[in-house]
């Protein structure tokens, strides 16, 4: 059996992840303790008590993820889990999946994506831009859409995460051109995402010309297994090449659906996803048929995956075993009416996979002053994961919930 092991980027983050090994055992302990004295900040306090909104400042989301992704890592190998065959990482991921493969220590590792953070930061503050995600429509498409709408300006595919589901990163403007040049190509909808910058885009030069000098100071070693690269969505070993291949990721398109399917093309059968959140596993099942997925996002699903990849979970249940549905096609989430706060409702029907939803039923209400905007599910399916906070503050056609149709 291979198995590759994959970490989450940027949008994995959320409030308390990570707080299972926060006091758990030392050297998770001294790595949380190690990382808040590098930051300058409190990674342990800033788990327990920070925000959705705070934790979406690239500054604290980047560091956090690699961080709290590394624990896992440290967790399942505590667990007996035998080292994978093949890593990869979706964008930030990529730094995780470089301590995992032995080309990176966590110390070097954690200097570099807090670098990274600051660069993309300022980068995005000198050269304001955004991403929207595209459903519905194949990267060809999304390409032909982006060529529509730029009229000079810079708009380019920043991820291909998924058939159907492909991120476009650029300027404000021509961000909103995209929307009906999108939908004229047959694209079912366009959700402009809550992010910092136009990451991924030629907006972020400066940023990978103010980090370049330190990836090439910094401790990269030959990897121990192959890392599946963002950039190029082929296997590698080398250091030398890995140092160009993470600049050229920043203004780059990161070739998730690419590196997912090259994964399964060269033998891999189950995915393991390091870290926090389950994105990758959801946008994983959209790629390739026949792998098993598994999540290892806290302590209960680390002790799952160490028992199944033991040999004693059926390789059919554990592909039956939904591990978190991503929104890929419109049909299956539940999205903000408007702008305001989101405030979810207890689910009130139930079936023994848990609960579940009937057309029109009310599934929270977005808040704006004194008025109350309505949820509502547009069909009958099995809730699946909340994709907003309690309270979180929500933009019109922003992600709300993710549901499985009956």
């Amino acid at each position: 059996m291979s198995v590759a092991f994959v970490f989450p980027g940027q949008g994995s983050q959320a409030p308390g992840m990570g707080l299972d090994w926060a006091d758990s055992t030392t050297s998770v302990t001294d790595l949380y303790g190690w990382a808040s004295a590098v930051l300058g900040w409190d990674l342990t306090e800033t788990l327990r008590t920070a925000s959705a909104d705070e934790l979406r400042q690239t500054y604290i989301a980047q560091p956090a993820i690699f961080a709290v992704s590394v624990a896992a890592l440290q967790a399942l190998e505590a667990a007996g889990v035998q080292p994978p065959s093949y890593v990869a990482g979706h964008s930030l991921g990529e730094f995780s999946a470089l301590v995992a493969a032995g080309s990176l220590s966590f110390e070097a590792g954690l200097a570099l994506v807090a670098r990274r953070a600051e660069a993309m930061q300022r980068a995005a503050d000198e050269r304001p831009g955004s991403m929207s995600s595209v459903l519905g429509l194949s990267a060809e498409g999304v390409e032909m859409a982006v060529a529509k709408a730029a009229e000079g300006q810079v708009l380019a595919v920043a991820n291909d995460n998924a058939p159907g589901n492909v991120v476009v990163s650029g300027e404000w403007p021509a961000l909103d051109r995209l929307p009906p040049a999108a939908k004229e190509l047959g694209a079912r909808r366009v959700v402009p995402l809550n992010v910092g910058g136009a990451f991924h885009s030629p907006l972020m030069a400066p940023a990978a010309e103010v980090f370049r000098p330190f990836l090439a100071a910094a401790p990269l070693r030959d990897t121990t297994v192959p890392v599946v690269a963002n950039a190029t969505a082929e296997p590698t070993t080398s250091a030398h090449e890995l140092r160009g291949l993470l600049a050229r990721q920043l203004t780059g398109r990161v070739r998730w659906t690419e590196s997912v399917r090259r994964l399964a093309s060269l033998g891999v059968e189950t995915f393991v996803e390091v870290g926090p959140g389950t994105v990758l596993s959801g946008l994983i099942k959209r790629s390739v048929e026949g792998v098993r997925v598994l999540s290892a996002g806290d302590a209960a699903g680390v002790a799952a995956v160490a028992e199944a990849l033991r040999g004693e979970a059926d390789r059919e249940h554990a592909s039956d075993d939904d591990q978190g549905e991503v929104v890929v096609l419109p049909e299956r989430f539940a999205v903000s009416p408007g702008h305001g706060r989101f405030y979810p409702v207890l689910p009130t029907r139930f079936t023994d996979e848990g609960p579940y939803v009937e057309p029109g039923d009310l599934l929270g209400e977005v808040r704006n002053g004194a008025a109350s905007i309505p949820v509502r599910s547009p069909f009958r399916g099995q809730l699946m994961a909340h994709l907003a906070w309690e309270g979180e503050l929500v933009t019109p056609g922003q992600i709300l919930l993710s549901l499985r149709p009956f």
